[in-house]
C-alpha cells in the first residue's frame, strides 16, 4: 500500500481522532477538576495481558478524595468486589456515552446505602447490582464517590475511563482536558529486529536482535549501522513521559514507512474488551518473559486479530538498500520520528547472542556451538553451520523436518523435552502417560511446539509437571489433567504452579486417580495437599478497633463470613493488608454482642473465631 509520507503523517494520522470531536467538552475531569493532575497510566498502555482501558490519575497516596460525575447521567451498574476494579461505578449519559470509576474507597451516600443493603440482602461482601434507570441520577460535578485502592490496584489512585455506545473504550485525553498536562513527545529507546524466515539476517545473523536508539537533531536513530537481509518483522520500544512526572505510559499512534510506503499504522482511539488477550501478540512475549521490555511489533503476528490497525505487514523484505521512518505520537499531539538507514555500510559486526545452547524463533530451531564440524539433531541429521563469529558457531533446522528431543551438541546431549507440535486453529486433545491436554479452536495464536518433562523434587518431595513452554501466548484456557504418580487425600489435594520455592493455587478436580484444572501457562505445575486451616488474629487498625488479619499458608482465603448474635454481619475484606472488619447495616447501630468469623480456605479448610464485642 503507497501513501505519500504528508498523507501519511496528515490526513491518515488524524483521520481516526476526528471521531472524537464531537466529545470535547462535553466531560468534566472527574478528580480534583480544574487542578493539575497527574497520570499513572494511560489509554492503550500495553499491560501484561491487556491493553488499558482509561486513565489512572493519582491522589498523592490519598484515599478519600471526592470523585465527581464527568456528565450528566444515572448510574447503571455497581460493583464491589475484592479483586479486579474493587468499588466501582458505571454511568449512562445522554449522548449515548458511559464513564467508569473504579478502586473507589466508598460510594456516595445514597449509592453506598443502596450497596450495603445489596450487601446485606445476599449474605456477601461481593455484588454486582444494576439499579433502575434515573433511580441514582446525578448531574455534573455531582460527589458520586471518594478514591481509594480496593480491588486489584497496586495503590491509592482512580481509574476512569469514557466509552462510546458500544461500550468501546475512548482515548479520552483527545477530549481537551487541561488537568493532564503533556508537552514531552514520546521517548523511543530501543528498536529490534526479528528473522521470520530462515533465510533472513541482522548483521548476519539469525534471530531478535536490540538496538540503542539515540537522538540525532530532530530523530532517533540506531548508533550502529544495521544489515537487514530477508523477511524481518520490526519493533520498538517506546514510551510518553508527562510534565512533572516519570511514569512511562503509553503510546496511542504508531506508523511505519519503508522508503515512502505506509506498511504499518496503528491508533489505539477505541478499543474491544473481546480482542483484549491479542496485547500478547501484538508486543514480542517472548523479549519481555525473559526479562526485556514490551517491544511493540511494527508488524502483525499469526493469531493477532485487533482492531486497531489499518495497514499492517507480515514482515518486510530489506534485500534492498532501504530508511525506516517510524513516526510515535501521544494522545496530545506530541509526535517523535526515529529514522534509521538500513544495509548503507560496508562493514557491518554480528550482535551478541545471549541464549546458551538453542532457541525457537517460528518454527526453526537456532543452535549455538564451539564445535564448527556440525551439529546432531537426534539421529535424523548432521547439520552444517550457517555462521562463525570468531567463537561460535550457528546452526538452523526447520522443526517441519522433525521435533528433536535432544541436540548432540559440543560432545554434550541438549534434552529440549519436545514431545509434539500441535497446529493452532483446530480442537484438539492430546494424551500421553503423564498428563492429557484438551483446548478449543481459538486456544493458540499460532503452532504450538509442546516441550515436557515429568521430575521429581526429592528435596521437597513433590512431583513436578514441567509444561516447558512459557514464551509461548495462549489466547483462551486449556484444559490438563495430570496422572499422579503419588498416592493423594483427594479432598484436601490440588495443583499448585511452581515458580522457585513460591506455590500459587490452580485448583482442579479428581476424577478417575486424574486431577483436571485449567491454566492459560504452560509452566510447572504441582500437587500439593493443604491440611492447614486458615489463621485469624484480632489485631489493631486505623479502621475500626474490631478488625482481624485473615490468611492462609497455602491455598489462600476462598470465602469469609461474619455473623453478630446469629445473624449475618458484613465484614469488609482488604486483601492487599489481610484485614477484614465488621460493617452494619445501620451505621448508627454499634456493634454489640457475640461476633463469629468463617474463614475457609481453598481447600475447604475451616477456621471459627469467637469473639464478644
Amino acid at each position: 500500500m503507497r501513501i505519500p509520507l504528508l498523507l501519511a503523517t496528515f490526513s491518515l494520522w488524524y483521520s481516526l481522532s476526528a471521531q472524537l470531536s464531537d466529545y470535547e467538552g462535553y466531560y468534566i475531569f472527574p478528580i480534583n477538576p480544574g487542578s493539575q493532575s497527574y497520570l499513572a497510566g494511560t489509554v492503550g498502555e500495553i499491560r501484561s495481558s491487556h491493553f488499558h482501558t482509561g486513565i489512572d490519575v493519582k491522589t498523592g497516596g490519598q484515599i478519600g478524595l471526592p470523585i465527581y460525575a464527568a456528565a450528566d447521567g444515572y448510574i447503571f451498574r455497581m460493583k464491589i468486589s475484592t479483586g479486579g476494579y474493587g468499588h466501582s461505578l458505571y454511568m449512562a449519559h445522554p449522548n449515548g456515552t458511559y464513564t467508569v470509576y473504579a478502586h473507589l474507597d466508598k460510594f456516595q451516600i445514597g449509592l453506598e446505602t443502596y450497596a450495603r443493603a445489596k450487601q446485606y440482602e445476599e449474605e456477601s461482601y461481593d455484588i454486582e447490582a444494576f439499579p433502575k434507570k434515573d433511580v441514582f441520577y446525578f448531574k455534573q460535578g455531582d460527589v458520586i464517590g471518594y478514591s481509594g485502592n480496593t480491588g486489584s490496584s497496586s495503590g491509592p489512585h482512580l481509574h476512569f475511563e469514557i466509552r462510546d455506545k458500544d461500550q468501546k473504550p475512548m482515548d479520552l485525553l483527545q477530549f481537551g482536558f487541561k488537568e493532564v498536562l503533556d508537552r514531552i513527545p514520546p521517548l523511543v529507546r530501543k528498536i529490534a529486529f526479528t528473522c521470520l524466515d530462515r533465510d533472513a539476517r541482522v548483521n548476519q545473523l539469525f534471530g531478535r536482535y536490540e538496538f540503542d536508539l539515540i537522538r540525532v537533531n530532530n530523530a532517533y536513530r540506531t548508533n550502529i549501522p544495521i544489515q537487514l537481509e530477508g523477511k524481518i518483522g520490526v519493533e520498538v520500544y517506546s514510551y510518553d513521559p508527562m510534565d512533572g512526572i516519570p511514569n512511562k505510559n503509553g503510546i496511542v499512534k504508531t506508523v511505519m514507512l519503508v522508503d515512502d510506503d505506509t506498511v504499518f499504522y496503528e491508533n489505539k482511539i477505541f478499543l474491544l474488551f473481546s480482542k483484549q488477550r491479542n496485547v500478547l501478540q501484538h508486543y514480542n512475549y517472548q523479549a519481555a518473559k525473559l526479562g526485556g521490555r514490551r517491544f511493540n511489533k511494527l508488524y502483525l503476528d499469526d493469531g493477532n486479530d485487533h482492531n486497531i490497525y489499518s495497514v499492517t505487514n507480515k514482515g518486510i523484505d530489506f534485500s534492498d538498500q532501504k530508511k525506516i521512518t517510524i513516526f510515535t505520537e501521544d494522545s496530545y499531539k506530541n509526535l517523535s520520528i526515529s529514522e534509521i538507514k538500513i544495509n548503507n555500510a560496508k562493514i557491518v559486526y554480528p550482535p551478541k547472542v545471549k541464549f546458551k545452547s538453542y532457541e525457537i524463533l517460528g518454527n526453526l530451531l537456532h543452535i549455538k556451538s564451539k564445535n564448527g564440524a556440525g551439529v546432531l539433531v537426534e539421529e535424523w541429521n548432521a547439520i552444517n553451520p550457517y555462521f562463525y563469529d570468531g567463537d561460535h558457531y550457528y546452526y538452523l533446522w526447520d522443526i517441519s523436518e522433525g521435533l528433536p528431543r535432544n541436540i548432540f551438541v559440543d560432545g554434550k546431549t541438549v534434552e529440549t523435552g519436545y514431545v509434539v507440535t500441535i497446529p493452532s486453529n483446530q480442537k484438539i486433545s492430546y494424551h500421553q502417560q503423564e498428563f492429557e491436554l484438551a483446548y478449543g479452536k481459538r486456544a493458540l495464536f499460532d503452532t504450538l511446539h509442546l516441550s515436557f518433562e515429568k521430575e521429581i523434587d526429592s528435596v521437597r518431595n513433590i512431583e513436578l509437571f514441567k509444561f516447558k513452554n512459557p514464551l509461548d501466548p495462549i489466547r483462551t484456557d486449556i484444559s490438563i489433567s495430570l496422572n499422579p504418580s503419588y498416592p493423594y487425600n483427594e479432598e484436601k489435594s490440588h495443583v499448585y504452579s511452581v515458580f522457585g520455592k513460591r506455590f500459587n493455587f490452580m485448583g482442579g478436580d479428581w476424577s478417575d486417580n486424574q486431577i483436571k484444572f485449567k491454566t492459560r501457562d504452560l509452566v510447572t505445575y504441582t500437587i500439593l495437599e493443604d491440611t492447614i486451616a486458615p489463621k485469624i488474629q484480632h489485631v489493631r487498625s486505623v479502621f475500626a478497633h474490631n478488625t482481624f488479619r485473615i490468611e492462609d499458608e497455602l491455598s489462600g482465603i476462598k470465602t469469609f463470613r461474619g455473623e453478630l448474635n446469629g445473624e449475618f454481619l458484613l465484614m469488609r475484606y482488604e486483601p492487599k493488608r489481610k484485614l477484614i472488619w465488621p460493617i452494619t447495616e445501620n451505621p448508627n447501630i454499634p456493634i454489640k454482642g457475640e461476633l463469629k468469623i468463617e474463614v475457609i480456605d481453598n481447600a475447604n479448610n475451616k477456621t471459627i473465631y469467637n469473639r464478644i464485642i
